[in-house]
């Protein structure tokens, strides 16, 4: 078998080849159709349409065999010496007189190809891509209208190959399109960018569904809107910038239309929008028809960018006006790399000079161990301080400063540390001034709690002896009488009696005071509310129900109040009586008692309210808790009780507050503390 040869141009026929499908798999039916017509114009057994490429043969269609096998050698194939035929036309009329097959496999197998006639397929650029051939086991003649037929049959093989070619190359195109199309909207979906299309000429606006999530407006607000619609809603500080852009853009002076620019949004609020687009199309005068784009939300970063420059400011004014020092400095070294003016006013040296420094040149040698104590802190937990040390003037005169720092990284990484340091030379002397002070007075208040000893003493002393002596004087009295019962109808006597008595009562009510005035708050403890209210109210219940008057409760069980007992108890009593003795006679009456507690002031709230005579404040406000002041007439007034409350309330650090309307009544508030101050 003889190799065949190669085309000068092989390589570009095998690359425009290689431009088709070469598969064999599938089934074709204009192609079996053309190859059948081969088949009937040669009058031979059997037909095939190939592609040859660099070393192979597909059989893209046969008529008349099965092929289990739709790929072959080049080298043995009789197409390929027919591509190489410059009229690209073969025919083997008997391969086994032919020199060039007579050993060829195909012609002495078990299905032996006798007869050969094929014609190249030329596409338009006129490389073989293969042939379309008849084929038979036995030896015949072609005749010339024979080979003009099957050439036309060739050309529509190679029309039918072109067609499929670029039915699959537009789709493939499309489907590159679809999937681009995809990728833009996953991306401007993703990054939430709106497009536009702006037909100028016809002033139509279009934009993507994304401008709506922006701005607010829904598709529809924004059909068949033009620029004028666009524009008056553009910041009227903004909207000269935007012009001035488009127009530098239209007239070409601009590669792109670029601005950012405030947009109000459909709530009325004010967005920042970036806007990037480009003239598409002109008109046969250069004038722009066509122009794409898109618009992104910068609000965030609008709004990040001013709190990047606010924070600037910001720190740049406190670095400025802190009453702190600030300062930089170089880890490695300890030079200072930057400090503000607070830190280098009271050392004496001038800023230039200070930068020249280190803190160690400001450090007295004493607090060397202390200052490697705070670096080891640095080091382990990044940051040091508060710690006091001493600081170096330029004169050589020392003074205290405070020191706490961090420790940093600069922009290449390199360790840095940010001090703030306070000169305390005034707190320090103030701290010396209140020690003077504290010192003068703890011997003061020494002095005083020696005086009130002394003072608690004589009360007890003067109260003792008094209630002493006018006991006596009562009982001489009673003496007399007894021994002279005449004395009842003496007037001077019984004056001097009756003298002797409120005498008696007036030192009772005295010794009273002394002892609510004198107590402390070392025997105070959590007294609970609920329980001394119905202690007093089970002491009074028989007077509650001769005189008719209902008590109303409103107190929590757990709430308790910080005091002594016997205090809360007299104060409960007190209003409670007060409220029986000064009813109405001319309604039904009522005692309320109710509490709170209020964790914001931490005190009891306590209310006493009756539907009693009332008080006219007008005239008693202030005499209302002053001693022996009476505001009706009963029997048992004597004008001590609510002097003796206010004296036991004020005593457990509270307070007492009232309301009252003559023939209406009054209300009293208490406020005492739950817990110890």
């Amino acid at each position: 078998m003889k190799y065949f040869s190669v085309p000068v141009n092989d390589i570009e026929r095998v690359g425009e080849v290689d431009k088709y499908d070469t598969s064999t798999n599938i089934k074709e039916d204009d192609l079996d159709f053309l190859c059948a017509m081969a088949s009937e114009i040669c009058g031979t057994e059997s037909a095939l349409i190939t592609l040859i490429g660099k070393d192979t043969q597909w059989i893209k269609s046969s008529h008349g065999i099965d092929l289990e096998v739709r790929q072959f050698p080049r080298e043995f194939t009789f197409c390929t010496h027919t591509i190489n035929n410059q009229e690209g036309i073969m025919v083997v009329e008997d391969a086994r007189l032919d020199h060039r097959f007579a050993d060829n496999p195909f012609v002495n197998g078990e299905n032996p190809v006798i007869f050969y006639s094929g014609v190249a397929l030329l596409n338009k650029e006129g490389f073989p891509l293969g042939t379309i051939c008849g084929i038979d086991s036995q030896p015949q003649k072609l005749s010339a209208q024979q080979i003009v037929k099957l050439q036309k049959v060739a050309n529509q093989v190679v029309k039918s190959l072109e067609l499929t070619r670029k039915t699959e190359e537009l789709e493939k195109l499309n489907n590159n399109l679809a999937q681009e199309k995809r990728m833009y909207e996953y991306i401007t979906q993703g990054t939430e960018t709106a497009t536009f299309d702006w037909k100028i000429k016809k002033d139509r606006l279009q934009f993507n569904k994304v401008w709506g999530k922006i701005s607010g407006y829904k598709a529809g607000e924004l059909k068949g809107k033009g620029i004028n619609f666009w524009q008056n809603l553009v910041h009227p500080e903004d909207i000269g910038l935007v012009k001035k852009k488009l127009d530098e853009h239209f007239k070409g002076l601009k590669e792109k239309f670029s601005c950012e620019y405030r947009f109000r949004h459909k709530d009325n609020s004010w967005i920042w929008i970036s806007t990037k687009g480009k003239v598409f199309s002109r008109d046969k005068n250069n004038q722009p028809s066509r122009m794409y784009g898109m618009h992104q939300d910068v609000t965030y970063k609008r709004k990040k960018e001013i709190e990047v420059v606010y924070r600037e400011k910001l720190l740049e004014a406190l670095y400025s006006l802190s009453p702190l020092g600030i300062a930089l400095n170089d880890y490695e070294t300890g030079g200072f790399i930057e400090a503000n003016q607070k830190l280098v006013e009271p050392t004496g040296y001038t800023i230039e000079e200070f930068l020249h420094l280190s803190y160690l040149d400001l450090t007295p040698p004493e607090y060397k161990n202390l200052d490697r104590e705070q670096i080891s802190l640095l080091d382990s937990i990044g940051f040091y301080g508060p710690y006091e040390k001493e600081y170096i003037r330029k004169d050589g005169s020392k003074y205290p400063v405070l020191l706490n720092g961090v420790l940093a990284y600069d922009t290449n990484g390199k360790r840095v540390i940010w001090s703030f340091i306070e000169d305390i030379s005034v707190r320090k002397h103030d701290e010396e001034l209140k020690e003077e002070g504290r010192l003068k007075n703890q011997k003061l208040l020494n002095t005083t709690e020696n005086q009130n000893e002394r003072l608690k003493n004589f009360a007890h002393i003067v109260s003792h002896n008094l209630r002493s002596h006018s006991s006596g004087i009562s009982l001489l009295l009673n003496f007399l009488l007894d021994s002279n019962p005449n004395l009842n109808a003496d007037e001077s006597f019984m004056h001097l009696k009756n003298a002797s008595s409120n005498l008696e009562t007036t030192i009772k009510d005295l010794n009273e005071v002394v002892e609510v005035n004198l107590s402390g708050q070392q025997n105070f403890q959590g007294v609970n509310l609920h329980s001394v209210v119905n202690k007093m109210l089970e002491s009074v219940h028989a007077l509650l129900e001769s005189e008719n008057v209902r008590v109303d409760l409103d107190i929590p069980e757990e709430i308790e109040v910080y005091g002594l007992r016997s205090y809360l108890e007299s104060i409960v009593l007190n209003f409670i009586t007060n409220g029986i003795k000064y009813s109405s006679p001319v309604r039904e009456s009522f005692i309320s008692i109710n509490a709170r507690k209020n964790t914001i002031s931490k005190k009891v709230y306590i209310e006493i309210i009756d539907n009693g005579l009332g008080i006219n404040l007008n005239l008693y406000r202030e005499k209302m808790f002053k001693m022996y002041k009476t505001f009706h007439e009963h029997k048992d007034a004597r004008g001590i009780g609510l002097f003796l409350t206010k004296n036991q309330i004020e005593s457990m650090d509270g307070t007492i507050e009232v309301e009252s309307e003559v023939n209406v009544g009054t209300r009293f508030i208490i406020k005492l503390p739950y817990e110890k101050n």
